[in-house]
């Protein structure tokens, strides 16, 4: 037995010799080349295919764009550089034995989103080609040529998204109930965003003159982001600090037309009237030195409104300053407040009177459609973040969101301390990316987050206070992929949240996802994860009849989605000058314990309830084209949904089974370019006939048809570094008379001119 162990240890270590010298030759004479592939505006390229088909070796570029490949014979080869979205780049390379080659390679985008960096899909950068998920992202150009001045107005002309009031709707997600919190969460730079008391988005809270660009993943994203991603995510993601001083001034003003109808003219005395709306916009950005980067952005707004009782006066602020600490160390600090004096338009009189606010009779007690407050909001976003190493890198990020509301009567005096609405939301989170090989990616972290919400309408531990459950999650994510063609990412995320003060409630999120290179213009994707949403504090606690009879619900229990989609995604050129990226999606979503206010007979009021077990499956395809250098574009997308309420067995309420997206942007000339933009929704097939209860035609929801045109005149100065534009925009161009959410008429035709300088 020792004769036989010590004849195997010796062949072992023989073999070990063999092995060792073999490779210490080979290392010795093949040659190797290393480098960088990166876009056409500088920025590195991950996950970027590289090889050299002769002799079936390759690799992907890692997170920085870099790549290398050892142990080369000596010879010519050809090398191949490639990435769906990217024009591919062939190139003859000739190496000697033992010799090192250093390239640096520039790929050219085959369209423009196809070399956009996005970072919602997986919680970090990464190229929008090589997403496996549906995603789709509203860039600056987009946001300045129309105008958009607050979230809602970017999303709707997103494909799939649908905005009633203040419900996003992602592919059939939320429908409409009024005072439910949002079902797609909002973050900015990745961080959550919402409302500690509603549970809802801020639209207007954005810095729109420093945003890079905003991400829609449009299917759960609870594995990543935990509760209220249950149909999607909106991400605002804020631009870096400009390396030259950069100031922008953007002055808009405009006009609502009266309405056509001499009945509603009669009922009030403003619809007769052009009813003006006019603001500015402006920002700030530079990187001072190495070390230093701040930018500003802000808002002034006063708009009259369409509507009696439906006016905003506001004024923002946003900053975010950049300190790099140390070698591989920066933070930095994201602040915003907002002050708003609002008269809100809640619901109208009926469909003969719908330019007024409606009134309930309840039993001797009445409640009215309009409500004026003053509105304040406060957010301060820090982050630290580390680059340990070339593999290793890790965020710690908190956040404080507060909001105050007070109530104002009707001699314009804020009411009493007690009758104020005041909420905070606080926490924070820590995340590692961690890159051990150029194929395999792991991101892990944790979160805490609670609120506190004070308010008169809220039923609590001592009816003025309520504290609303604190939530702890763990995440984890690994991405790996595959013989250069095929990525793979699975994850999960475990939450444990208060139901109340002595119920604890826990969450697993799962999630996986694929996506293969079919060729180098084809790629196919699918993905399936779950989501959950926590009610919000307003939706278990609020007891009032101030503006609608609603009652508490202390039982109320979290909803849960469970979400699949699998698609295609083809981008090429046509000739030498047109590309075209067309998609084709099919997903199918169900939902579990959907919210939702229904009228509870005995209790003469409102109250939400866990009522509804949904599907919703269907189709998106889009296409667009554009030149390659940028100056015309197409769009156009159609979305199918099949909503089901599976408990009745009928269509879902207040979801459209079409919706239609089209828009074309055109440099006419070099001082001219031209907009045009088509959305359509189809009425809902069945809506809420709870609500018509009280409010007179609440049933009341045609098909959606809005055209928006724009024209846009450009003056350029590069000499004193001056640029100069003047728009003017039509929205609603064909005065299409429709309903923005159930009882409340949507904008007629208005125009607005808008002046913009950037120097």
């Amino acid at each position: 037995m020792a004769k036989s162990a010590l004849i195997i240890s010796l062949f072992c270590s023989f073999l070990m010799l063999a092995i060792s010298v073999s490779t210490t030759d080979a290392q010795q004479n093949g040659a190797s080349i290393e480098g960088v592939v990166k876009h056409q505006t500088g920025e590195t390229l991950p996950g970027v295919h590289i090889s050299l088909p002769d002799i079936q070796r390759g690799t992907s570029t890692n997170a920085d764009g870099a790549f290398r490949i050892q142990n080369i014979p000596a010879g010519e080869h050809t090398l191949r550089v490639s990435m769906v979205g990217f024009q591919t780049h062939n190139q003859t390379i000739v190496l000697e034995a033992g010799q090192n080659l250093s390239l640096s390679i520039q790929l050219n985008p085959i369209t423009l989103q196809s070399g956009e960096l996005v970072v919602t899909a997986s919680r970090r950068s990464q190229l929008i080609g090589k997403v496996s998920v549906s995603m789709n992202t509203i860039t600056p150009a987009e946001i300045n040529s129309r105008n958009i001045t607050s979230l809602d107005q970017a999303l709707d002309y997103v494909p799939g998204v649908q905005v009633l009031g203040n419900s996003v709707n992602i592919r059939g997600s939320s429908g409409f109930a009024y005072g439910v919190g949002s079902r797609v969460l909002l973050l900015v730079d990745g961080v959550p965003l919402m409302g500690p008391d509603q549970g809802g988005m801020d639209f207007d809270g954005l810095p729109l003159t420093q945003t890079r660009q905003i991400e829609v993943l449009k299917s759960p994203g609870s594995a990543l982001y935990g509760g209220g991603a249950l149909g999607g995510v909106i991400n605002l993601i804020t631009n870096d600090f400009s390396k030259e001083p950069e100031t922008t001034l953007r002055f808009f003003g405009g006009v609502y037309e009266p309405v056509r109808f001499d009945e509603w003219k009669e009922s009030w005395d403003g619809a007769s009237d052009y009813r003006p709306i006019r603001g500015l916009l402006f920002g700030r950005s530079h990187q001072v030195g190495s070390r230093f980067g701040y930018w500003i952005s802000g808002k002034l707004i006063d708009n009259s409104g369409y509507l009696q009782n439906n006016t905003t006066e506001g004024a923002e602020l946003y900053t975010k300053l950049g300190w790099n600490i140390g070698q591989n160390i920066d933070f930095s600090l994201y602040t915003g407040a907002r002050r708003n004096r609002n008269y809100q338009f809640l619901y109208w009189n009926g469909l003969r009177d719908p330019l007024r606010p409606g009134q309930i009779e309840l039993g001797g007690d009445s409640a009215t459609g309009s409500n004026r407050g003053l509105s304040d909001r406060l957010t301060i976003l820090p982050v630290f973040t580390h680059n340990v190493n070339e593999t290793v890198q890790y965020t710690i990020k908190g956040r404080l969101f507060g909001v105050a509301f007070r109530p104002i009567d009707r001699e314009g005096n804020v009411r009493p301390s007690d009758r104020h609405n005041v909420g905070v939301r606080y926490g924070g989170e820590a995340q590692v990316n961690i890159q051990p090989t150029d194929n395999f990616i792991l991101t892990a972290g944790g979160s805490f987050d609670e609120n506190y919400v004070r308010s008169d309408v809220f039923v609590g531990e001592d009816s003025l206070m309520v504290r609303n459950q604190p939530e702890g999650a763990l995440f984890l994510q690994g991405e790996y992929s595959w013989n250069n063609r095929l990525t793979t990412t699975a994850g999960f995320r475990y939450d444990a949240y208060q139901i109340h003060t002595l119920e604890t409630a826990t969450q697993f999120s799962p999630k996986f996802s694929a996506s293969l290179s079919i060729t180098d213009y084809l790629t196919a994707r699918t993905s399936l994860g779950k989501g959950f949403r926590v009610p919000s504090v307003a939706e278990r606690f609020f007891n009032n009849q101030d503006f609608f009879p609603l009652v508490s619900n202390l039982a109320l229990q979290p909803e849960t989605s469970t979400g699949y989609e699998a698609g295609f995604t083809y981008m090429n050129l046509i000739g030498s000058n047109i590309s075209i990226k067309a998609e084709l999606t099919g997903f199918w979503n169900e939902y579990r314990r959907l919210v939702e206010p229904t009228f509870i007979a005995e209790r003469g009021a409102f109250q939400f309830i866990n009522l509804t077990e949904a599907r919703i499956r269907g189709a998106e395809a889009s296409l667009s084209f554009s030149t390659v250098d940028q100056r015309h574009h197409l769009n156009a997308a159609y979305t199918l949904l099949d909503p089901q309420d599976l408990e009745l067995n009928q269509p879902l309420v207040y979801r459209s089974r079409h919706l239609l997206q089209t828009s074309a942007r055109s440099h006419v000339r070099n001082w001219l370019e031209a907009g045009i933009d088509f959305r359509a929704a189809s009425a809902p097939e069945r809506v809420d006939s709870d609500f018509s209860l009280f409010v007179n035609d609440a049933e009341v929801f045609p098909a959606v048809y809005v055209t928006d045109a724009r024209l846009r005149f450009m003056w350029n100065q590069p000499v004193r570094g001056l640029d100069f534009s003047a728009t003017l925009i039509a929205r609603n161009l064909f005065d299409y008379y429709y309903v923005e959410r159930p009882a409340i008429f949507g904008p007629p035709r208005n125009f607005q001119v808008v002046v913009e300088f950037r120097f």
